[in-house]
C-alpha cells in the first residue's frame, strides 16, 4: 500500500498544475524545493513521469503536456474533477487531509463538524464488500428499544451528512435492501460464509432517485416542481438538491425547479428544512403532506 507521504506528493501535483492552468516542468520542480514533500531531493524527470501516471492510474486525472505553448503542463480533462466517483471523492478527501496536516499550528482557529462514531468499522466492511463475505452486526437504531444481532450481506456503502450507511440483504429480510447506521453498530464481525451478490445491482442507479439515505420500494420516482423565493433562487443554482434538478421557469419573484425522485422522508425533510423560502407546486399531494407537517409544528407553538 502507498505510504500517506506519497499519496500528498500526488495531491500537491494535482493542485499545483490546476492552480497554474498552465505550467511548465521547471517552474514545478522549483515549487517541490520549497515544500516538506521532497524527503531533500529534487523531482527528477523519472519521478515526475511516474507521479502523472500513478494520478492518472488512480483517479483518472491526466496530466498532458502542451507542445505548442513552451512545453507547459496541464490537466487535459478537468471535467473529470466534477465528477462524483469514489477516485474523485478520495482526492477530496486527501486534498483537505493534506491541508489539515500542513495547518496544524493554527489548529485552535479551526472549526470542524464532528464525525459520528462507527469509522473503525469501515476496513472490515470494506473487505466483506470486495470478497462478498457475510457480516453478523449487532444494531441499534434510534427506534429500537433493545438492540438486534442479525447476519447480512453487505452490498455498498454511502455517506450522507457525515454519517456513513451500509446497505444490506439480511437473514431477516432476504428479499430486500435495506440501510443501516454505521454510528448505531454495537459490534461487527466477519463470518466464515460468503454470499452470491446480486449481478445486477449497481448502487448509483439504486440511489438514483433518493435523497438521502431513507430508501422505499413503495415509492417510485414523480415528478416533483418547487418554487424557490429570496435567497433559495441562487443557492439553488449552486448547490442542486438532486442531480435530476431542472430549472423550467423565472421571474424576479421566484423560480420554479423541477426534480424526478421518489419523495421520501430526507427529502421532505429537506424541503421543511428551508422553511418560507422553498414551496412546493407539485404533486397536489405532497404539498398538502408538506402544509399538513407546518401545521403541526405550529400547533406545539400555539399552546402555550
Amino acid at each position: 500500500m502507498r505510504n500517506i507521504d506519497t499519496f500528498r506528493q500526488y495531491i500537491w501535483l494535482i493542485n499545483t498544475v490546476l492552480q497554474s492552468k498552465k505550467i511548465s516542468l521547471e517552474r514545478i520542480q522549483k515549487l517541490w524545493i520549497n515544500n516538506d514533500l521532497n524527503n531533500g531531493k529534487p523531482l527528477s524527470r523519472t519521478t515526475f513521469y511516474r507521479l502523472r501516471q500513478a494520478i492518472e492510474d488512480m483517479f483518472g486525472i491526466i496530466i498532458t503536456c502542451d507542445n505548442n505553448d513552451g512545453y507547459q503542463y496541464l490537466i487535459s480533462n478537468p471535467e473529470t474533477l466534477k465528477d462524483h466517483s469514489t477516485q474523485i471523492w478520495m482526492l477530496q478527501t486527501l486534498t483537505v487531509n493534506n491541508i489539515l496536516i500542513d495547518s496544524l499550528s493554527i489548529k485552535d482557529r479551526l472549526v470542524l463538524e464532528e464525525i459520528p462514531e462507527g469509522m473503525e468499522y469501515l476496513p472490515t466492511i470494506i473487505n466483506a464488500i470486495k470478497n462478498n463475505i457475510m457480516l453478523k452486526m449487532t444494531h441499534q437504531g434510534f427506534d429500537s428499544p433493545t438492540p438486534k444481532t442479525i447476519a447480512i450481506e453487505p452490498y455498498c456503502l454511502k455517506v450522507f451528512r457525515q454519517r456513513w450507511y451500509l446497505l444490506v440483504k439480511s437473514d431477516q429480510h432476504p428479499n430486500e435492501l435495506r440501510i443501516y447506521a454505521l454510528d448505531r453498530i454495537i459490534k461487527l464481525k466477519e463470518t466464515n460464509q460468503t454470499f452470491e451478490m446480486d449481478p445486477s445491482f449497481n448502487a448509483n442507479n439504486f440511489f438514483k432517485y433518493f435523497f438521502g439515505v431513507f430508501i422505499d420500494d413503495k415509492e417510485k420516482p414523480i415528478r416533483i416542481v418547487l418554487r424557490a423565493y429570496g435567497k433559495m433562487i441562487p443557492l439553488l443554482r449552486t448547490l442542486p438538491k438532486h442531480h435530476t434538478q431542472r430549472e423550467i421557469n423565472t421571474t424576479e419573484q421566484y423560480t420554479d425547479y423541477e426534480y424526478l425522485m421518489a419523495p421520501t422522508f430526507d427529502f421532505k425533510q429537506e424541503i421543511l428544512k428551508e422553511g418560507p423560502d422553498l414551496e412546493v407546486l407539485e404533486p397536489q399531494s405532497l404539498r398538502e403532506e408538506i402544509r399538513t407537517s407546518l401545521a403541526n409544528s405550529l400547533s406545539r407553538y400555539q399552546t402555550y
